[in-house]
């Protein structure tokens, strides 16, 4: 397995773990804010593990077109519901719960195209 894939599996562990921190967000609205951050630093890993696959294109390794489709969707999809989510306050936590979900859902279907 590839340093790509190895961190694959970590960021699926990450996102995994990002989704239950929105679901504690959403049972607990003060803790929205921590919320926010755990996600953005989840949106971090996601861009790290991109730029890891860049690497690896230029390096002349060419994925499946899927995985390009998939990896692509795995970045997007949370700070999508995060900007979403920032102008319905009320309505916040569940975008993001529902970005982290896509996200987690996007990442391991990458995982499995690579």
């Amino acid at each position: 397995m590839t340093v790509h894939g190895q961190v694959g599996l970590v960021i699926t562990i990450v996102v995994a773990s990002s989704v239950l921190v929105a679901l504690f967000g959403l049972r607990r609205p003060p803790m929205v804010q921590v919320t926010r951050v755990y996600v953005r630093m989840t949106v971090a890993a996601v861009a790290v593990q991109v730029a890891l696959g860049v690497v690896l294109v230029i390096a002349g390794h060419r994925p499946p077109v899927l995985h390009w489709f998939y990896g692509a969707a795995t970045l997007l999809a949370l700070p999508l519901a995060m900007l979403i989510g920032g102008s319905r306050e009320r309505q916040e936590p569940v975008w993001l719960v529902g970005g982290a979900v896509a996200t987690l859902l996007f990442a391991f279907r990458a995982m499995t195209t690579g």
